[in-house]
C-alpha cells in the first residue's frame, strides 16, 4: 500500500465520523431538485443553460446533471425541451391557425421554426401542424411531481426501478461484521476501501471494470447480530478463483433497484446512511405487493459516477411477488 491509500485509509472512519457529526445540516436535496424544477417552468420561454442552472442552486453541472437524470428519468436539457413542447401544446390547440407554428417556435424558446418541428415530431410521433389538424392523442411530459422522493439524512433516495438479473458471479473478500461494530468503527466502510484501493485491480474476468459491489448476506449462524460482507466485482467467469479469492453465486431474481444519491464521497456512504435508507426501503417493502425473495442485497457503485462531493449507489433488493 502506498503512503497516499494508507493515510486516505486511516483518515476514513474520522472522515465518515466528521460526516455523521454535520450530519444535522439541512442538505435540502429534495428542496434543490424543487427549485431547479421551479426554475425550469419560470423559464420555459427563455434559453436555459445548464452552467445558470448548477450556479442557481450552487452544484456542480455534474451533481445537477445526475441529480435531474435519477429523478426524471431524463437528461436534464431533454426534460427542459419535453417540457417546453408539452407545454406548447395548448396554445397549438388554442390558437386555431390564428397563430404560426413560427411564432409559437420562438415563445417557447425555439430559435428556428424547423427545430421546433423536427423536435415536436420526434417527441409526439406527429407534426405540429398534422397535430393542430387531426384528433390523435399524445402523451405529454408534466412537471416532475418531488412528493415521492425521500430526503436521507446527507442526500435524497429515489422510487425504484426494477430489473430482472439473470445468475450472477461476485469474487472478492468476504468478512463477518458485526452490526455494533461496525456501527461504532465502520468496519464495512474500512474493508471496503482496502479492498477497492489493493486488491480490486487484480480481480480477473471482471464484467464492469471500475464498479465495486457490496454484497451483503444473511448467514444463519450469524445472524441477528453479524452478517457476511463480501466486497467484490461482479465476474463472467469463477475460473481460477478458488482458494484466491471468496466467490459467491447468486441465482438470478427479479430486483427493486434504489438510487440514492448524497454530496460526499461514495467511499463515505456508511452504516448510519445506510440504516436510514434501508429503513425507508423497508417501509416501501411493506407497502409493496412484493417480499424479499433472497437472503442477500448488494450495493452497486460505480467509481466513475463519484466525485468528492458525489455519491450515486444503486441498492438491489431481491423481489418476489407476496401472494405467490
Amino acid at each position: 500500500m502506498n503512503e497516499k491509500k494508507q493515510h486516505h485509509l486511516q483518515s476514513n472512519k474520522e472522515t465518515n465520523r466528521r460526516s455523521d457529526t454535520d450530519s444535522s445540516k439541512k442538505y435540502g436535496t429534495v428542496e434543490t431538485i424543487d427549485q431547479v424544477l421551479q426554475e425550469v417552468e419560470r423559464r420555459l420561454a427563455e434559453k436555459i443553460v445548464l452552467d445558470e442552472l448548477a450556479e442557481h442552486v450552487h452544484l456542480s453541472k455534474f451533481h445537477l446533471h445526475r441529480l435531474i437524470r435519477a429523478a426524471t428519468g431524463l437528461p436534464l436539457m431533454e426534460y427542459i425541451r419535453a417540457r417546453r413542447l408539452s407545454a406548447s401544446v395548448k396554445d397549438l390547440l388554442a390558437s386555431s391557425g390564428e397563430q404560426t407554428i413560427l411564432n409559437l417556435a420562438l415563445s417557447y424558446g425555439f430559435d428556428h421554426e424547423q427545430s421546433y418541428i423536427r423536435s415536436f415530431k420526434r417527441q409526439f410521433g406527429v407534426t405540429p401542424a398534422q397535430f393542430r389538424r387531426g384528433r390523435r392523442e399524445i402523451t405529454l411530459v408534466e412537471r416532475y411531481d418531488t412528493s415521492a422522493l425521500k430526503e436521507i439524512r446527507r442526500g435524497v433516495v429515489f422510487e425504484p426501478t426494477f430489473v430482472m438479473k439473470p445468475q450472477s458471479l461476485y469474487a472478492g473478500r468476504k468478512a463477518t461484521i458485526n452490526e455494533q461494530d461496525n456501527w461504532e468503527n465502520l468496519t464495512a466502510n474500512i474493508q471496503g476501501a482496502s479492498f477497492f484501493y489493493n486488491e480490486y485491480p487484480n480481480i480477473p474476468h471482471k464484467l464492469n471494470p471500475g464498479v465495486y459491489i457490496g454484497l451483503t448476506l444473511y448467514t444463519p449462524e450469524h445472524l441477528p447480530d453479524a452478517t457476511d460482507y463480501l466486497t467484490s466485482a461482479e465476474v463472467s467467469s469463477l475460473d481460477g478463483m478458488e482458494g484466491k479469492w471468496d466467490t459467491a453465486v447468486m441465482p438470478g431474481c427479479k430486483y427493486a433497484v434504489f438510487k440514492y444519491i448524497g454530496d460526499f464521497h461514495a467511499e463515505n456512504l456508511n452504516i448510519h446512511d445506510l440504516n436510514d435508507i434501508w429503513n425507508y426501503i423497508d417501509d416501501w417493502l411493506v407497502r409493496s405487493p412484493y417480499i424479499q425473495s433472497h437472503p442477500h442485497h448488494f450495493e452497486y457503485i460505480d467509481i466513475a459516477n463519484t466525485r468528492e462531493d458525489y455519491c450515486e449507489a444503486d441498492l438491489y433488493l431481491p423481489i418476489g411477488d407476496r401472494n405467490v
